[in-house]
Formats: structure tokens, sequence, C-alpha cells
């Protein structure tokens, strides 16, 4: 499966709107299963510094609803350390045996939360699952974003993620935009994405409202201004 085939999958599962115990325990089984994880989190850092775990696959003991203060999260270890370690270029951190990973979530180049993994034994060539878990944070960032804007509450953030309903481009919008940006017709983008012509000719239709353009050019200029490419 290609680098987009999984990505495309992953954005087309969770336009669905699975729940969060769901999406934590898809990445470890489904996902990220050839690494064998034993214990997945998704986490949530708001406004004010606090950090929130939403869903947790596997481990012991629950963090999920508890909320973190700055100090108290980036004093967990591995998570705190590793998570400040990652930029948007390398997004994934390891711990020093290579058996815990970070991976930050961003939206409009801002961090706006974490995927940790666990992992059963330690990762021998971790470069090899950079691709993955790059189409993890996007998929993630792109979800979490969405579902939670009205939480993160950052002015830069909203200037894309919060207005009225034909502002906000959906997940699958999202997509077709990435792939118009590449100069994909729209019968290559229906071929990749799984759908007809009509419909992606009228999802086209929509993100140029969204977006206040009158064609692709100015889309892709307009999505790469707002981070959705």
């Amino acid at each position: 499966m290609t680098a987009d085939t999984q990505l495309s999958r992953m954005l087309e599962w969770l336009s669905s709107s699975p729940s969060l115990e769901n999406v934590a325990r898809a990445i470890a089984l489904d996902y990220l299963a050839s690494y064998n994880p034993v214990h997945a989190m998704i986490w949530l850092l708001k406004r004010d510094g606090s950090c929130t775990c939403l869903a947790q696959y596997g481990g012991g003991e629950s963090y999920v609803d508890h909320v973190y203060s700055a100090r108290e999260w980036r004093a967990l270890e591995p998570v705190g350390h590793l998570a400040l370690m990652a930029t948007q270029e390398n997004v994934t951190t390891w711990s020093e045996d290579k058996s815990f990973a970070v991976i930050n979530l961003y939206a409009q180049n801002i961090l706006i939360g974490f995927l940790t993994l666990r992992f059963a034994e330690s990762i021998l060539h971790p470069e090899s699952m950079h691709p993955v878990a790059q189409d993890c944070s996007r998929a993630l960032s792109i979800y979490l974003a969405l579902r939670f804007h009205h939480l993160l509450e950052n002015e830069q953030l909203l200037d894309s993620f919060n207005g009225s309903e034909d502002q906000i481009l959906t997940i699958r919008q999202l997509e077709v935009l990435k792939l118009m940006a590449q100069e994909k017709t729209n019968y290559q983008i229906s071929k990749l994405l799984g759908y007809s012509v009509s419909t992606i000719r009228h999802e086209t239709m929509r993100i140029y409202s969204a977006l206040g353009v009158s064609d692709r050019a100015e889309a892709a200029i307009v999505g790469r201004k707002r981070n959705f490419i």
C-alpha cells in the first residue's frame, strides 16, 4: 500500500467520526500493527498549556480525561521531554532504547497534541516508521483540529477552523484539495479516493466556496497558506 493510499484510507475512516477510543485502538492494531505497539495514547494540548489524554489503548493505569498542567505534562517521562524535542520536519522523537515514540500533532504550524506509542520491543530501524508516522500525524492533526477547535481557542488556529460551516473543509475535502494541488484531474482524484467524478466535482465547488477562490491554482495557493496541504 502506497503512502498516499494509506493516508487516504485513514482520512476516509476518520471522516466517519469514530470514537477516540477506537482511533487509538486502530492505530495500534491496524495502521502501526507491523511495529507491534502495545500502548497508544492521544493527547490534546490546550491554549493554557495544559494537556489532556483523550484516548488510550493498552497499558495499565488510565490517563484518560486527566488534565495535566503545563508543568505536570512536561515532567511526564518520557512524554514531555520527547514531545518538546520534535519538530514539524521530524514529527517523531524516540526514547533512547527506541521502545517509546512521541508523534507531534500540528495545525496551522501550532502544536495541538501528541500521539504516544510504546512498543513490545525496541524498534531496530525507527526511520522505517517515518512515513506512516507522518500519515498518522497529518490525519490526526486534521481530525483533532476540526473536532476540538472550540477547546484549542488559538487565534491563528481559529482563522481557519472556527467560522461558519461554509468556511470549514471536511476531511474528504482536504484530501481532494491535496490532490488538486498535485494537478490531478477529477477523474484521477475519483480513482484515488474511490468516489464518483460527479462527487469530486461537487466537492471541488464546495472547496472553492469555503476558500473564497474560483479555480484550482488559487485553491492550492490558499490551501498552502492555511497549511491545509
